[in-house]
């Protein structure tokens, strides 16, 4: 396994075998509407509402030379993105952070 420490987790990757596989028609359906929804908004913020991208698998044995690529590219570590929410895997479960609001404040 390659060593992943202080790679910045900005993404979730979800297989598409194991959504035809493991949810239901609504669920499946709520995923899709939430992946509209979205792409939508990116695109209203002048945003590519859909990306490709070329996901690794830590347990293969060239991960750490694609960790090393990215590393030497800066495309690693902890980065200060306000788009990016960081989600914490507690048991089973994705968590988002706590935000305050402030009420009152438009």
């Amino acid at each position: 396994m390659a060593e992943i420490s202080g790679m910045d987790m900005k993404f979730t990757v979800i297989k598409n075998a194991d959504i035809i596989e493991y949810l239901d028609d609504g669920e499946k359906s709520d995923l899709s509407r939430m992946l509209w929804k979205i792409g939508k908004l990116r695109e209203q913020e002048g945003k590519v509402s859909q990306h490709t991208y070329l996901t690794v698998n830590v347990d293969e044995s060239y991960a750490s030379i694609v960790a090393d690529i990215m590393q030497e590219n800066g495309h690693w570590g902890i980065t200060n993105d306000s788009n990016q929410l960081q989600l914490e895997l507690v048991g089973d479960a994705l968590v988002p952070p706590t935000v305050e609001v402030a009420y009152g404040e438009l």
